[in-house]
């Protein structure tokens, strides 16, 4: 690799010379590819997903001028990344070792982080490092107020559907967000509590909070357990999964205490089948099979949405969808007020 050879025959090593030569190799890959890149190359050494992804900020770190040391893993993740051999990528770490050796003191000392503490730049890097965590891992108070929203989006989705007479249910956008981002029980909280906050409609039937409960667990589980969520085709799979899950509890539920349907535009398709002599146990499950399937890939896409959001307003992760990452830099990428586009 030319960049490498070209610094060894340099006399001495520096901080600098390796940024610029790891800028050189990036050359046009954005900033988001690399970080997707450098994930799946600590994937395939065995380090779990949600812990894989690196900050695009550290990234972007690495690569500018003026750096005081350099994290050595890092560079040789980015060096495999953007297609280095193992031999390769050892040369970039030896250069990393003969550059720290070369400033012996600005290296930073064991109680770096007391120091960070003290020191007036501390709490912008606190801060940095605080925006990378997932939403789970910080207060009390910041989770409390994501279930609250949780339960809101519930409401509001099930009040916009009902408000324009769509063929779908929009009421587990939340459920959904809370399951994947902070746990599956988690979101069967948010299921039950928009059942018993969110009943403003004579029709309302607490018996669907079970539908929302089934539907938070396998979001969870599925993403927590099964590590469904890695792509968007296997997040859509899991939303389907969701879609069969939710009718195999709703359906009975519509037979025994709705007749077969619950809403004018589910008693219609219901009561076509019927007349086309299919049994009403069949046309049922039918109907609802095929609603339950456009509403749950209607809601993985919003709850998608929020995650990106999320990521690209305020930094927050979700170790469980890895590949919000990228959707989170391509739209700071898009945005024309961020400052963040390279």
């Amino acid at each position: 690799m030319s960049v490498v050879q070209n610094s060894q025959d340099a006399a001495g090593e520096s901080f600098d010379l390796i940024a610029h030569d790891l800028l050189a190799l990036k050359g046009v890959t954005s900033y988001g590819a690399l970080v997707r890149l450098i994930a799946e190359v600590r994937v395939s050494r065995g380090v779990q997903p949600g812990a894989a992804i690196p900050a695009r900020s550290t990234v972007y770190d690495v690569m500018r001028p003026g750096r005081t040391r350099m994290d050595s893993g890092l560079v040789k993740d980015i060096v495999l990344a953007l297609g280095a051999d193992e031999a390769e990528a050892e040369r970039w770490v030896d250069r990393c070792a003969r550059a720290h050796a070369s400033h012996p003191a600005r290296q930073a000392p064991q109680g770096e982080t007391t120091a960070l503490l003290a020191s007036s730049t501390a709490l912008p890097r606190l801060q940095a490092e605080l925006r990378e965590r997932s939403f789970v891992a910080l207060a009390p108070v910041p989770t409390m107020l994501l279930l609250l929203g949780c339960v809101s989006l519930n409401v509001l989705g099930n009040v916009f559907v009902r408000l324009f007479g769509l063929p779908v249910y929009l009421d587990m956008v939340g459920t959904a967000v809370a399951a994947i981002a902070l746990g599956p029980w988690y979101g069967a909280a948010v299921a039950v509590g928009t059942n018993l906050s969110g009943t403003p409609y004579g029709d309302h039937d607490f018996l669907f909070a079970f539908v929302g409960v089934a539907g938070a667990l396998v979001w969870g589980y599925g993403v927590t357990l099964c590590a469904a969520a890695q792509n968007l085709l296997r997040f859509c799979a899991l939303n389907l999964v969701v879609a069969a899950v939710c009718t195999l509890v709703a359906a009975p539920i519509l037979l025994l205490a709705h007749g077969g349907a619950n809403g004018a535009g589910q008693a219609h398709m219901t009561g076509s089948l019927v007349e086309a002599g299919i049994p009403l146990v069949g046309a049922v499950f039918s109907t609802n099979i095929v609603t339950s399937v456009l509403d749950k890939l209607l809601t993985g896409f919003l709850a998608l949405l929020t995650f990106v959001l999320l990521y690209s307003r305020a930094g927050i992760r979700f170790p469980g969808v890895p590949f919000v990452a990228g959707l989170g830099h391509t739209e700071l990428a898009l945005s024309p007020a961020s400052p963040a586009r390279t």
